[in-house]
């Protein structure tokens, strides 16, 4: 870049030129056709593509014709006006005037996305009502409302009534949507049906913390083209009724111990995240190779559940068990899994003492030797108290040796000396193994640092403190990671 130097009549007269240069002959972007500019500003923020309409008359309107709208605060609001939105009534209502504003203006005959996620309560029903219809009478592809408030599910928002209708207007098009994601919106059983019978296209459905959602099918049809399905938080939901042939995931989580029953048939099932419950029928799941078995406080046992699993369990890639310490996680005579490369354990200590407290570490040594062909085994302490893994009890839980581990994943980590403990007996057993990842519990380790009073530094100095106490108990040829 040229030296400053003092500017003369002639200088100005000069930059006034080449501005308009660059302008006429040079802006090579304003030259482009509509629809490539609207892709364009479709990439950005909804807010700054609404800035372009100041660069000229021919950009003024171009904004309106965006096929993607995210209302989403934490990207479209500047970082200072986001402090204290989520608590904020008025910045809310402000917020949701601004939405209103923009579907009134927007000209856009498609719309591949339409996403909110605002804090909302039943108060404002109409303006979810007006959303949803804007977004359907513009074929939306991707629909998403996350209007989760925080607070109890009693004052959810719902779905308009007059839309999931045979009657509904002819201008309400169904039929693009491929991906739809409620949460905090209520649904019926009902409604689900309708939109399952009259989305051909729908691939993804996630439904969050509906409480009129009591029993769901998706059956029959073979021209259902459903892929994901996810239902979280659901608490009133009592049983899950899936046949159908494209289906490749299932999450079903937080449901407590209403729900009394799943039955699954799903020729093309590769992924199965499901709760404990008491009745689990499989069928037809020739390709499941991924399964997650989540906690619920209540009666049926692990060991119960997953003899459901046991026609398959020999075709697993992935399983993720989270027990408590209450519980036995395999019985010593479980079916092998030869196939098994990636195996996490979460295990969460309800906080009361029980003569069986050994259980679930010791049946880590089933659950080990059962997967011989293992590559990567990730134990994650939850609310666990480090004191819990009785050093004279070790013996039992790495009294074995395993020729293809090869990364080892500690979560949870605080420093205390048992937990050392079975670091330094896995790097021992595992012969093949390459990597060790440990991710601290920064709350329990920032007493050993100096405090810098930034978050991201002090999370820094923790690192950097766990790898000099481990550096000498990871053997060099080993890779020691801190996340």
């Amino acid at each position: 870049m040229a030296g400053k130097r003092v500017k003369s009549d002639d200088d100005k007269f000069q930059i006034n030129k080449r501005a308009k240069i660059i302008y006429s002959d040079n802006d090579r972007i304003s030259h482009l056709p509509d629809d490539i500019l609207v892709d364009i500003l479709s990439l950005l923020s909804l807010k700054e593509a609404v800035c372009t309409s100041v660069l000229s008359s021919r950009w003024h309107n171009l904004w309106k014709q965006t096929y993607c709208l995210n209302f989403d605060p934490h990207v479209s609001l500047p970082k200072g006006a986001r402090r204290g939105f989520e608590s904020c009534k008025v910045k809310r209502e402000k917020y949701v005037k601004w939405v209103n504003c923009v579907i009134r203006k927007h000209k856009a005959t498609i719309l591949k996305e339409f996403v909110v996620r605002l804090r909302l309560s039943r108060t404002f029903q109409k303006d979810v009502t007006r959303w949803i219809k804007f977004a359907f009478a513009r074929h939306v592809q991707r629909l998403e409302l996350d209007l989760s408030t925080g607070e109890s599910s009693l004052i959810n928002c719902s779905l308009p009534q007059d839309l999931l209708t045979q009657n509904s207007s002819s201008e309400i098009d169904f039929k693009p949507l491929k991906v739809l994601c409620l949460k905090s919106v209520d649904v019926t059983d009902e409604e689900i049906k309708f939109l399952l019978s009259n989305c051909p296209l729908l691939e993804e459905l996630v439904v969050d913390r509906s409480l009129k959602l009591l029993n769901i099918e998706a059956c029959g049809s073979p021209i259902l083209v459903l892929k994901h399905l996810k239902l979280t938080r659901c608490y009133n939901l009592k049983s899950v009724k899936i046949s159908t042939p494209n289906l490749t995931s299932l999450f079903v989580r937080g449901s407590h111990s209403d729900l009394k029953s799943v039955k699954i048939s799903a020729p093309n099932l590769t992924s199965l995240t499901l709760q404990k419950l008491q009745n689990l029928f499989l069928e037809n799941v020739p390709m499941l190779v991924e399964v997650s078995v989540c906690h619920v406080y209540f009666e049926v046992s692990l060991k119960d559940m997953l003899s459901a699993f046991s026609c398959y369990v020999f075709q697993l890639e992935i399983l993720t068990l989270e027990v408590t310490l209450d519980e036995e996680i395999l019985p010593s005579a479980i079916l092998q899994l030869p196939k098994l490369k990636k195996l996490v354990v979460v295990i969460i200590n309800q906080g009361t003492y029980h003569p069986n407290i050994y259980a679930s570490i010791t049946g880590l040594t089933h659950l080990l030797t059962a997967s011989p062909y293992l590559q990567e085994f990730v134990l994650k302490l939850q609310w666990l108290d480090p004191s819990i893994f009785v050093i004279t009890r070790l013996k039992y839980i790495t009294s074995f040796s395993h020729q293809h581990l090869k990364v080892f994943k500690l979560c949870g980590y605080c420093g205390h000396a048992n937990q050392d403990k079975v670091l330094e007996h896995i790097i021992e057993k595992c012969v093949a193994l390459e990597k060790v990842q440990i991710e601290p519990h920064y709350d329990k380790l920032y007493d050993r640092v100096p405090d810098y009073l930034d978050e991201s530094i002090n999370k820094q100095a923790v690192r950097h403190h766990v790898k000099q106490s481990l550096r000498e108990q990871v053997p060099q040829q080993i890779e020691l990671v801190i996340i």
